[in-house]
């Protein structure tokens, strides 16, 4: 059961993060290549502190990583991590799958219902 809720935490994480548009657009500047920060916040109107609480919250729900520059090994990039987007990618398509079956299953029964009812004409779909 431990696992589980790492697992669900991680997931907290992933959909927290995901649920600003600032971090977004961050995350669609990193898919081009591997970013510094100046790099990254360029576009934004916002204080490097700020850039650098939006980076936490990315590197925390492990979007981004940090990666020591190899030319002078004191500055970092920040590259995109696929495997958390990628669990959460798969929780929702398992969740869409299963309610779109329950939903398909329900519209199935109520059309039989409607057209097992006696008297009654079989209705036009809108």
């Amino acid at each position: 059961m431990v696992g589980f809720h790492k697992n669900e935490q991680r997931l907290d994480r992933v959909f927290a993060a995901l649920a600003d548009s600032s971090r977004r657009q961050m995350l669609a500047k990193l898919r081009k290549r591997p970013l510094t920060i100046s790099e990254l916040a360029e576009p934004f109107s916002m204080s490097f502190a700020g850039v650098a609480k939006h980076i936490d919250v990315l590197t925390s729900a492990g979007l981004v990583r940090k990666v020591r520059d190899q030319e002078d090994g004191r500055s970092f990039r920040l590259e995109l991590q696929n495997q958390s987007l990628m669990e959460a990618s798969t929780w929702l398509t398992y969740h869409q799958e299963f309610w779109t079956n329950k939903l398909d299953r329900l519209e199935s029964f109520i059309e039989e219902q409607d057209h097992d009812k006696p008297g009654r004409k079989n209705r036009k779909k809108n």
